[in-house]
Formats: structure tokens, sequence, C-alpha cells
């Protein structure tokens, strides 16, 4: 019985101290994982501090500019418009990345109306004892549920020349457009753009019938002011022109000889895609549209549309497609934006900072998570 016992009482002896071991071993391992997060959270404040000076009133000169590269900026929202609440949104997911919370040597100015929404990266100068920011700068634009920003151009009302797709952003598609580069944003499986045939692009180049008899009305009223006074009859005309330059209304002539154009084609030509070679097609087919043979068609550019099914019209309230445009370097073209390698001191400081943001994967992941 005692040999029993005894064995009995050496067993928990046993237990007792592998328990002891035991709790070292966790206390150990707790203790190495708070120091393993200290030193990486000191390392990563180190790395910070490394990549962003502190906040100082420090002076610059840049071409003879006086910049304040590290001086405390500010952030600036001026957002109206029906789409104010989502702008906002964008706002604020961009100016929560940590190169920018809070700025530094520069201002963000965000400016949103109506379907479109800027914002601006303004590097601070400084004269006279106080700081300022210039216009322009370095800038994005995002326009929402508007399909024809995607496009250069009109060619004719609602129609444009196809754009190319030269890159992918994100997963997204790029553009080379007639006026620098542009991102489109649409989770609809259909095509964004859609084919417009020769008959559409000849009849969409006619002037509207009350263009026409505007302009009949107000040639009456300019002749019968040059018989009374030739000086306001003068001035009445210049305001004639400037209603044709701003309203793109053709002359009646090129109409007339766009209706002959048309009529020429058969019913299959008129079918057909349009495809435009531009001046040198009028100087080499004779016409007025513009328009090349289809045969001839690798030597232009399709004419496209936005398709209308990508805006719905009961749910405008909702993002449904989006366009971003990007200017860096005082360059619209979205490839210099991904290629930046700029400086950082004066202007360049924030032409820098918007290339970065152009490299935010995961501030882009939230933007385009808005989408619908």
């Amino acid at each position: 019985m005692k040999r029993a016992f005894s064995m009995n009482t050496n067993t928990n002896e046993y237990i007792s101290h592998a328990s002891s071991i035991r709790q070292l071993k966790t206390n150990y391992i707790r203790m190495k994982l708070i120091v393993i997060t200290t030193l990486l959270f000191l390392l990563a404040n180190l790395s910070f501090s490394q990549q962003r000076p502190l906040f100082s009133e420090k002076e610059g000169e840049v071409d003879g500019r006086v910049f304040l590269p590290y001086t405390k900026g500010e952030v600036v929202r001026k957002i109206s418009g029906p789409h104010k609440p989502v702008f906002d949104q964008i706002c604020s997911i961009i100016t929560a990345w940590d190169s920018i919370a809070p700025p530094q040597g520069m201002k963000v100015f965000c400016y949103g109306f109506d379907n479109s929404l800027e914002i601006y990266f303004l590097p601070y100068l400084f004269e006279e004892g106080a700081r300022f920011v210039l216009e322009g700068g370095p800038n994005l634009s995002i326009y929402a549920n508007d399909p024809p920003q995607m496009f250069g151009s009109e060619i004719a009302p609602n129609i444009f020349l196809c754009p190319q797709k030269t890159a992918d952003f994100n997963g997204f598609p790029v553009y080379r457009t007639g006026r620098g580069e542009a991102t489109v944003i649409s989770k609809k499986k259909i095509p964004i753009f859609i084919p417009v045939s020769q008959e559409e692009k000849k009849e969409d180049s006619y002037s509207p019938p009350d263009h026409q008899t505007q302009l009949h009305e107000m040639e009456q009223t300019y002749q019968k002011l040059l018989k009374v006074d030739k000086e306001a009859a003068q001035e009445f005309k210049q305001q004639m022109i400037e209603y044709i330059d701003n309203n793109n209304i053709q002359p009646i002539n090129l109409v007339s000889m766009l209706k002959n154009e048309l009529a020429g084609l058969t019913a299959d030509e008129k079918k057909r895609p349009a495809y435009c070679g531009g001046a040198s097609a009028i100087e080499d087919y004779h016409n007025a549209s513009g328009l090349v043979s289809y045969k001839n068609r690798e030597n232009a550019d399709a004419l496209v549309r936005p398709n209308p099914a990508l805006i719905d019209g009961n749910s405008k309230d909702k993002i449904q497609f989006l366009v971003i445009r990007w200017s860096v370097g005082g360059n619209v073209n979205l490839d210099m934006t991904q290629l930046y390698s700029g400086g950082r001191k004066g202007f360049l400081l924030a032409d820098r900072k918007m290339a970065e943001l152009y490299q935010g994967k995961n501030i882009w992941k939230q933007v385009f998570q808005m989408v619908k």
C-alpha cells in the first residue's frame, strides 16, 4: 500500500512539474509576440517617418519660386448636385490615404458638380509673408453616369470615333481618345459602345430643322437692319456667326450635299458600319461626310455611340458607370500618370503624389465597389 501511495505521489509531482513548464512556455510565447509586435510597430513608424518628414514651415526655392514642402496642408470640399453623397464618399476614401491624411506641402481641393468630380493637388508657395496655391495643377476627374465622357469630340451629335484600348487599370479598360486617355468602369456585361451605320452618320450630320428656321429668320432680320443701320447690322451679323459656331450648325448647302450622298447609297450600304477618314476622305472621295467605303475601312476609324443600355433610367440615383481621367505634369495622358518619373520638388511634389495615388490599388478597390 505504501509503495502504491509513493507512486501516486510521484505522478502528481510529475504532472505539477509538467504544468509549470507549459505555463513557462506559454508566457515565453506571449512575451515573444509582444516584442515582435512592438518591433513591427516601431519599424512601421520609423519607415513612415523616413518617408514623410515632420511638419514645418521650412522653405524651399525651386526655379526662383519659394515653396513650403513640409507645411501642414488642408482638404477643402465644394461638392453639390445629384451625386453629392457618392462624391463625398469617394473624397473620403481618397483623403483617408495615409500619404495625404493630412496633406503635406499641398492643398487637396475636391470640387463636385452635376455628374463630375475633380480632385486637385495644389502645392503651397510662399510670398510676402503668406502661403498660397495657384489654380490648376495635377488633377483627377471622375464622371458618373455620363458615358459620352469616355470619348473624344463629337463627329456628329452623339457619334464619336471608336476609342482604342491601350491598357488596364485594376481590371478595367483604359482607352485612348481624342482628348487624352480614359478609364471606363462598368460592371454590366454588355458592350460599352455600339457601331453607327452610314445612314445614321449622314442623317445625324444634318442640322436640326429648328436651327435652319432660326437661321432663315435671323438672315431676314439682318437684311432689314442693313437697310436702316449698318453698324447694328454688322453687330447682329457677328452674333449670328457666334450662334452658328456655338451650336455646330452646318450650312444649308452642306446639309443638301449630305442628303444627296445618302440618297446615292444602296439599302445594304446604308446599314453597314460607318468608318470615318476625316479631311483626307473628303478630298479623296469628294464627299461631305468624310466617310470611306467599307472595303477601305482599314485606313479609317469606326464610328460608334454610347450603348444606351449602360444607364438604367430607373436607377439614376445609383452609380452605374464611371469614367476617370488624369492630368499629371501638365499632360492629360493617363500613361504619363502610370509611368510618371518626375521629381518631388516645387510643383512636381503634387505631380508625384498624384502618380502615387494612381498606384493605390486598395483605394481604387473601394471606389469601384460603389459602382452597381
